[in-house]
């Protein structure tokens, strides 16, 4: 499968432990060894500021996605050369989402579980086949991959539900992938 574009999901907290600043920054590192475009959400404070500037330093290409409203909170990250400026989070991940081939859901908050919820809801659907990967980083999503599992055995969730997305545990796994991703 070739992917030219990978949206990545992640935190915009700055007040999380830098260990997850540093996977962010070896995702981007990784990222960078491939001719695979970036999408990610615009801002320039958090996980995904640290992927972004990590990208940029390495002169890799990333588009980020921005809603006006979140121009101050998430800082702008004016050191993209292409910089989306939309009026709203409803367009914004229609575009991280029409923009990406696959998907990597780095840890976060509430904003990055309605994104991964969004796009693993309607792969069950059918609305589209794009890889999805969590980088669950320190067990960070296992409890989302648990509840998963649950849902599963309760008849609440399409049975299929574990074969529609791929776990890995460090940055340096994404490297199998993004290879496979290449051919």
């Amino acid at each position: 499968m070739k992917i030219k574009s990978l949206t990545i999901y992640c935190s915009a907290s700055q007040k999380i432990d830098k260990k997850f600043f540093k996977i962010a920054r070896e995702t981007g590192e990784i990222i960078s060894n491939y001719k695979i475009r970036v999408v990610y959400g615009g801002g320039n404070v958090g996980l995904m500021g640290e992927i972004a500037n990590t990208l940029v330093k390495l002169n890799r290409d990333i588009i980020g996605i921005i809603p006006k409203f979140l121009i101050n909170k998430e800082k702008l990250n004016l050191k993209l050369k292409n910089l989306r400026v939309v009026n709203n989070m409803t367009k914004r991940k229609e575009l991280l989402f029409k923009l990406g081939d696959a998907f990597l859901i780095l840890p976060g908050g509430t904003g990055t579980l309605e994104e991964v919820t969004e796009v693993l809801s309607w792969k069950i659907l059918k609305l589209h086949n794009k890889p999805i990967i969590f980088l669950n980083f320190e067990n960070y999503w296992s409890p989302l991959i648990k509840q998963f599992e649950k849902m599963i055995k309760n008849e609440f969730g399409n049975k299929n539900l574990q074969n529609q997305y791929q776990v890995i545990k460090k940055p340096k796994e994404l490297e199998k992938i993004l290879k496979l991703w290449s051919n």
